[in-house]
């Protein structure tokens, strides 16, 4: 074999190695991402009394402005790489809420990985999942829980991606005021809100005691990181399927062209050792019709 046919046949080895390396990848990942499906499939229906409970705030530039204490924010990130722009949209909305009274605590090792160099100021500390069980209450309000030992937070915003379709995936964000602050607007619309569903809602929590509405608050708090990890693990995998389906397209191109390069060399080599071939049972003939010449070897 030539030196040219050894390093193809070594190419093809390898993208064939390659090949099915990345398959399995995918396989896994389907797996996953159809358990992912299912636990967010009734996202909908269970927060719609966290979304009555948590409004979404004033845009972000105001409520930095008119801060007066600390805005924490916690970027939800993935813990392996391949999982397209998913980290990197995470890492651009960060930069535009960066200022001296903002803080990050970080959920995922890419998180972990990239926002202590990016923002060193800013970083607290990373709690970590190594995703070999499935999201559950109480891997969110371990999140929560951490959230509250940071002091003086008058907001904590979770960001995260929410999935849309296996190519889509979106950058969300739930917003949670400090507990003093929503307790303080919540009575505020129980006596001068308009909308009647809103009235009725604020009486009927401040109704409860004290340490009823607490607990309200918090399992709905906590419910709504829960549902913020979800989506995320779930565009995580859909990103990751693309990324690897790409992956697999690139290997599988390099493969045919390889080839093709492999089969043609390896017909030139064919033809090269035909022509010599004949080349020589021609000259033996000695330009008689192709009869061999008799002595030949005398």
């Amino acid at each position: 074999m030539s030196g040219k046919l050894k390093i193809y046949k070594e190419k093809l080895d390898g993208y064939k190695k390659f090949y099915s390396i990345v398959k399995t990848i995918k396989t896994v990942t389907m797996a996953k991402f159809r358990l992912a499906m299912a636990r967010v499939k009734t996202r909908d229906y269970g927060l719609r009394y966290t979304e009555k409970a948590f409004k979404a705030p004033q845009e972000e530039a105001e409520a930095l402005k008119e801060a007066t204490k600390t805005l924490l924010y916690v970027p939800i990130t993935t813990n392996r790489g391949s999982c397209g722009p998913i980290n990197s949209n995470t890492y651009k909305y960060l930069e535009t809420v960066v200022s001296p009274k903002t803080k990050f605590l970080v959920v995922g090792k890419k998180g972990n990985d990239s926002i202590s160099r990016l923002f060193p100021a800013q970083f607290q500390y990373t709690v970590i999942n190594d995703f070999k069980q499935a999201l559950h209450f109480g891997y969110a309000s371990y999140i929560y829980e951490n959230t509250q030992t940071i002091a003086d937070v008058e907001r904590t915003q979770f960001v995260f991606h929410r999935f849309v379709s296996a190519g889509v995936q979106r950058l969300a964000t739930y917003t949670l005021p400090s507990y003093e602050k929503w307790l303080s607007n919540l009575q505020t619309k129980s006596s001068t809100d308009t909308d009647k569903v809103n009235y009725q809602f604020a009486n009927a929590v401040l109704n409860l005691d004290d340490v009823v509405v607490r607990d309200f608050y918090d399992f709905h708090a906590t419910l709504m990181i829960l549902n913020a990890t979800c989506e995320n693990e779930h565009s995580e995998y859909a990103s990751r399927l693309v990324a690897v389906e790409a992956q697999m397209q690139n290997i599988k191109g390099l493969w045919d062209k390889t080839q093709y390069l492999f089969n043609k060399t390896r017909q030139s080599s064919i033809t090269a050792a035909l022509i010599e071939i004949l080349s020589a049972m021609s000259a033996m003939g000695g330009g008689q019709g192709g009869e061999l010449k008799p002595k030949f070897f005398s």
